[in-house]
């Protein structure tokens, strides 16, 4: 990534750097710490710490403050602790360079199958780039004869996720409504689009992650819109000669929602 790099520096009590803290030690992760930044990913802080455990080898190198940084691992354990390696380069838009590489390779005696999914890798990425606005990722793939290359960017976060699942050909259904609020420290965004012609389809994200259908976030969001819209057809009267009271699976039908 092009970021701020992985900070280099030893935090209190370790002993070692901030780096190879979050390379070999479970839930280490930024995102605990609500001022490191803003956007996160990933729920406990042990996604690269894992796969460091997991990996052969793996390879760290950061670009930081107009210096760059290498580190090496096998196996989970440090075999290189963090070096300089030299000035960097300059971006092409004149800045310093700055960001994180992070190379590894699966253990085969952990991993009968390690033969990486394009199409696996590409749809996650896709969610990465349609969560993170702005943000371009490129897919490439050296491996066969054929290289294979992609970038994943999209303006409009969730909506333009939205705009992506639902395939509406009816006018009148396009229209999305799009919500944002913030309680405490916790930002939620929900994003609703309906069509005529699919099954309900509701995703739900934390810190990046789909939560795969579970979660409080998500059973509160398919039990709300049932109360509340049957309490605006009761105080409006839309439905007085109906006589009818709609369903969860009426309130549902047709929509496509991200949280």
């Amino acid at each position: 990534d092009n970021g701020r790099g992985i900070p280099r520096d030893i935090p209190e009590g370790e002993g070692v750097s901030a780096a190879e803290v979050i390379m070999t030690h479970l839930h280490a992760g930024g995102k605990f710490d609500h001022n490191s930044y803003k956007v996160s990913g990933g729920l406990h802080g042990v996604g690269v710490s894992v796969v460091n455990a997991l990996s052969d080898w793996v390879k760290l190198v950061i670009y930081r403050n107009a210096k760059g940084h290498e580190m090496k691992f096998a196996r989970g354990d440090t075999v290189e602790s963090l070096k300089v390696t030299g000035d960097v380069p300059m971006r092409d838009n004149g800045k310093v360079l700055s960001g994180t590489e992070v190379t590894f390779y699966p253990w085969v005696t952990t991993f009968a199958h390690i033969d990486l999914d394009l199409k696996t890798l590409e749809h996650r990425l896709r969610e990465l780039a349609f969560l993170n606005s702005g943000v371009v990722i490129k897919l490439q793939d050296h491996r066969g004869a054929e290289k294979f290359g992609k970038i994943l960017a999209w303006e409009g976060g969730i909506e333009a996720l939205v705009h992506h699942l639902v395939k509406s050909k009816t006018e009148g259904l396009a229209q999305h409504l799009a919500f944002w609020r913030k309680v405490d420290i916790i930002g939620m965004d929900a994003v609703l689009g309906c069509n005529d012609n699919s099954p309900p389809h509701q995703l739900c994200f934390t810190n990046n992650r789909r939560d795969n259908g579970r979660g409080t976030h998500l059973a509160a969001f398919r039990s709300a819109p049932t109360p509340t819209l049957n309490n605006y057809t009761e105080k409006s009267g839309v439905l007085k000669k109906e006589k009818v009271t709609l369903t969860g699976d009426d309130m549902r039908e047709g929509l496509t929602a991200i949280v």
